[in-house]
């Protein structure tokens, strides 16, 4: 017999017995929606969801009078919140990372932001959704279709002629979508620990998708790794010993090999993506991956960084956004851990984030500036991406990150012959340049 375990919330809020009272019309909207990719401890936590069911009516603006939740032995929970205006329930796979959801509304309450917040809750790489209006007491037809069924589902099409970004963290979350219509499916493929997916685009070459969220495309890639790299590199005077976190397609590396290093280790938790790399994009690690000077280690992190201390001049991190595996490399303790791992001249570039994520983007500046030394962003832009203005910091225990000077940054160009296709010198200082109004950094 399978044991079950029984929760039930009651509210009471101000306005019920008023909702109660109210007269309302059958009419209502009722959304069915699938959520995929989800993380599963999520969906295996009872309070949790509770939560998030209460949190979804709140957006909708309707009136919780009570949830009641079951979580079973074998994984999995069924939760319902009663509305005064009708229901939403939540019933969840764990092992499959899937989450179907019902939301039924009557009167003015708007179930598609329930949908928005419980998708931005879960943290869902796709959804589908389907909407019907119901109780249509004086019309030949009682349940149609709701407009919003047209509305394109996350991640790739059924037939895969499109694939659709819309898990993107920050305020781009559930709020854009960012189609492209796909020539060719390359490589499709869940690794143990991420979604990986490579494809062609008409408009933008062979693109790289993780977990959802673009990485970068050929016609692009070389902004964003040429300014994840050189800042960093040139403002080390002999950089020699040089850590990578992150950067399983080899565009990094391929970027700081330009400078000629005596040694560098490249730290991915993931080998299946380097793997993919190599070869469906052998042009990012452009050999590098088989340089005698490289040493691949396949681990987390966050724990391999531990055995090193004083050992590199430049660190890059490369990792992904701060969502899944990617989270605890923008916690303070992993900074801390970078820290002791740079030299006392060491410096370190940092992925970070958009410009539309101004709070997230001083939280990082600061962990920068909090343990190793003055911080400095560098911005650009990724026409693949969809925010616009994206950013980068770099940080240095001793220098001034927005040195060296135009004239400098020349000379040690031509010393190290690093040919670049769009970082220069010019475009060094340019990219530092904020708004009037910004204090960003």
């Amino acid at each position: 017999m399978i044991a079950l375990l029984f929760t039930e919330l009651s509210f009471m809020p101000p306005s019920v017995d008023s909702a109660q009272n109210t007269a309302v019309t059958p009419m209502g909207r009722h959304l069915l929606v699938d959520y995929w990719h989800c993380n599963p401890a999520l969906l295996d936590d009872k309070e949790a969801l509770v939560q998030i069911l209460t949190m979804a009516a709140q957006a909708a603006g309707a009136t919780v009078m009570s949830i009641r939740s079951h979580t079973f032995d074998n994984q999995g929970v069924t939760a319902v919140a009663i509305l005064a205006e009708s229901h939403i329930s939540i019933h969840t796979w764990p092992e499959n990372g899937y989450a179907g959801v019902d939301v039924y509304t009557c009167g003015t309450c708007d179930p598609m932001q329930a949908h928005h917040s419980i998708c931005k809750a879960l943290s869902a790489k796709r959804a589908e959704c389907v909407e019907m209006i119901r109780g249509r007491e004086h019309s030949q037809q009682s349940i149609i279709l709701g407009a919003r069924n047209a509305e394109p589902h996350f991640g790739l099409e059924d037939d895969n002629s499109w694939f659709m970004e819309s898990s993107v963290p920050g305020k781009r979350n559930g709020n854009v979508r960012h189609g492209f219509s796909i020539d060719k499916l390359v490589y499709n493929a869940k690794t143990a620990f991420q979604d990986c997916l490579i494809f062609d685009a008409p408009v933008y070459g062979r693109v790289l998708v993780l977990d959802g969220i673009v990485q970068f495309s050929t016609s692009d890639e070389h902004i964003y790794h040429e300014m994840i790299v050189h800042p960093a590199m040139f403002l080390h005077p002999k950089p020699k010993r040089v850590v990578i976190i992150g950067g399983g397609d080899g565009g990094t590396l391929r970027e700081v090999l330009r400078h000629n290093p005596e040694e560098v280790l490249m730290i991915d938790i993931d080998e299946a993506i380097i793997n993919a790399a190599a070869k469906y994009l052998p042009s990012l690690n452009n050999g590098g991956f088989s340089d005698p000077r490289v040493k691949l280690v396949f681990e987390d992190a966050a724990e391999a960084l531990r055995r090193y201390r004083n050992a590199f001049d430049v660190a890059i991190i490369d990792c992904n956004d701060a969502v899944g595996t990617s989270a605890k490399l923008f916690e303070s303790r992993f900074y801390q851990t970078l820290t002791e791992a740079l030299d006392e001249n060491g410096t370190c570039a940092i992925q970070a984030g958009s410009m539309l994520d101004e709070e997230f983007l001083i939280e990082t500046r600061k962990l920068a500036e909090t343990h190793i030394g003055s911080t400095v962003g560098f911005k650009l832009t990724m026409p693949s991406y969809h925010c616009g203005e994206y950013v980068f910091f770099v940080a240095s225990k001793v220098v001034e990150p927005h040195c060296p000077s135009v004239e400098k940054l020349s000379e040690l160009q031509a010393n190290r012959g690093v040919k670049t296709r769009h970082w220069s010198p010019s475009m060094h200082h340019a990219a530092q340049v904020l708004p009037p109004n910004s204090s960003l950094w």
